[in-house]
Parts: structure tokens; sequence; C-alpha cells
């Protein structure tokens, strides 16, 4: 695939800098995290809840202590499943009104939720989406909006896997695994460093940005 392809070459070429942004901390946590999953009834380890709501701002997104409690008793229900049910979980927590009073689809969230329990459904992030100029959906009716966002993960699941399947950024990959240990998948690798890239994205758009500004004036 062309976008795939222009895609990795773009990472390897910015590889120091897309490595350097990732902290040695941010994989440290994850791994916590992992580990503490499957030696726990996540449901009833505050600890863990604790570090997951920090560690991927659940807590800062408006949703109410219900849908938290809720949140980890699915992650609890599901962690032996084979087959995750992405929709499931996403129907589950609609059903919740977030702090605002409103139902809200958590597609993000659900795959965070998904991705701890079986690594190989890649985690759907804002950062992630602007390596693949991707956009939250617009659409205001629950079926279309989350077929959209089904949409998005399939794109991000595809290159991901084409990325592996090739090789296509094993440079940039090399220096993720000489950075940090080689304990986590393959596709949490690709999880921090498309996430990793996206907020390189941002920065370099955010430079030219101020760069016509001044120019302008």
């Amino acid at each position: 695939m062309e976008q795939t392809k222009k895609i990795s070459d773009w990472i390897n070429k910015n590889k120091l800098e897309i490595i350097q942004n990732i902290d040695y901390e941010s994989v440290e946590v994850f791994k916590f995290l992992t580990n503490e999953f499957n030696n726990s009834d996540v449901s009833e380890n505050s600890l863990f809840q604790f570090v997951y709501r920090s560690y991927y701002r659940l807590d800062l997104a408006g949703l109410t202590k219900e849908f938290k409690i809720e949140y980890f008793k699915i992650m609890q229900e599901l962690r032996n499943t084979d087959n995750i049910d992405l929709l499931e979980i996403i129907e589950r927590l609609y059903k919740f009104e977030n702090l605002r009073n409103r139902k809200s689809v958590q597609f993000s969230f659900a795959t965070k939720l998904a991705n701890t329990i079986d690594k190989s459904i890649p985690i759907y992030d804002s950062q992630v989406c602007k390596v693949f100029n991707l956009s939250r959906p617009f659409q205001k009716d629950f079926d279309k909006k989350v077929t959209k966002y089904f949409e998005q993960l399939s794109i991000i699941s595809s290159t991901y896997n084409e990325i592996i399947d090739k090789g296509l950024i094993n440079e940039t990959l090399l220096l993720f695994n000489g950075r940090f240990d080689n304990s986590i998948s393959q596709k949490n690798k690709l999880d921090f460093i498309f996430w990793s890239a996206g907020k390189l994205i941002s920065k370099i758009k955010k430079a030219e940005n101020l760069n016509k500004r001044v120019i302008s004036n």
C-alpha cells in the first residue's frame, strides 16, 4: 500500500526524534499495568485502576464514577475472551452519561481496554490519527459514528500488520529495542512509535504556523 510505504519512510527518516520523545517511564508504566492485569482482579485492584486512569488520562475525560466502575468491570469480565467484541464494549459504556449528562462514544478508551486484554488490537488515539491524517468522526448518529471509527481503526490495524509483515520500520524498531527492553509486543511498540510520531507532527505543524505568522507580520 502506497500510504503505508510513505508513512514508514517518514518514520524511519525521523526515527531518532520519534524514539527520543518516548519516555522511559511511559514504557515502564505500561509494563507495570500489563503485569498487574495479568496477576490480579482489576475490578478490585485500586492501585491498578489509579495508575491506569492516570496513564491513559481517564480522569480528565469528564466521565462519571459509575462509568469507571463499569469500565474495569468489563475489563475483568473479558480478560479470558479469545475474540474481543469491541462493539460490545462501546455499547456497554455508551449507557453511562458523562458529567455533562450526555451519552458519548468512548472509542479510544474502548480500544485501550481491549488492548490491555489483547495486545494485537491497536490503540486508537488522537496522536496516532495525525500520522494517518484522520479526524474524529463528526456524525451524531451512534451507528454511523461507530462505523466510521471502525473504518479508521481498520486502516491503522492493516497498516501495522503490513509494517510488521514487511519489516518496513525495522530501523526504528531497532532504536526502540536499544533504548527500552524487548519484552513488549511488536504491536505495542508500534503504538508507542506512532503516538510519538503524531506528537512530532503536531510540533512540526505548530512551528510551520508560527513561521507563517512571523512572515505575514
